[in-house]
């Protein structure tokens, strides 16, 4: 009889402990900026994920516009010298390409020419604003590890932003 009373005690603490945790991962859902949130379904415009290992659902890294190139599957390349918190973040394919650059792809942005990308891209534009060499950006999406051709890149972007001095 003198049992019932410390089992009640260890179920209520165990309820009391798994109700906190819960709660606390719902704040932390909460809390996560939106900007690391895919509100747009931009992911699902991906042709081919399988290329792509996800290394971070999502960061947000800044640096300086290197270059900006247009691809055939419609997307952008945006490659940019991260900030040194950042250093990281490239590995040694993009270090071998452009030291210490990252790659963000703004994804369904210009005209389709890749066959196997049209369908990822039919009736879906980004709205992602392009932006320009030498500007300060800072961008927000999933790190990948892009398995075709070795590198690190932002994949797809989610939010890109431009800072002015």
């Amino acid at each position: 009889m003198k049992a019932w009373p410390t089992i009640a005690v260890i179920l209520v603490a165990v309820a009391a402990v798994g109700t906190t945790v819960y709660y606390a991962s719902e704040l932390s859902i909460m809390r996560t900026s939106s900007l690391c949130r895919d509100s747009n379904n931009i992911g699902s415009h991906i042709y081919n994920p399988a290329r792509l290992q996800v290394f971070k659902d999502c960061v947000t890294v800044s640096g300086i516009v290197d270059s900006v190139i247009m691809e055939d599957d419609g997307d952008y390349h945006v490659w940019f010298h991260v900030d040194a918190q950042y250093a990281n973040l490239p590995n040694s394919v993009n270090n071998d390409y452009r030291p210490g650059d990252l790659l963000a792809e703004i994804i369904c942005a210009t005209t389709v020419n890749q066959q196997d990308a049209f369908l990822a891209c039919e009736n879906y534009t980004n709205q992602i604003p392009i932006p320009n060499m030498n500007q300060n950006i800072s961008v927000t999406g999933p790190y990948v590890l892009d398995l075709t051709h070795g590198w690190m890149e932002v994949h797809p972007v989610y939010s890109l932003l431009v800072s002015y001095p």
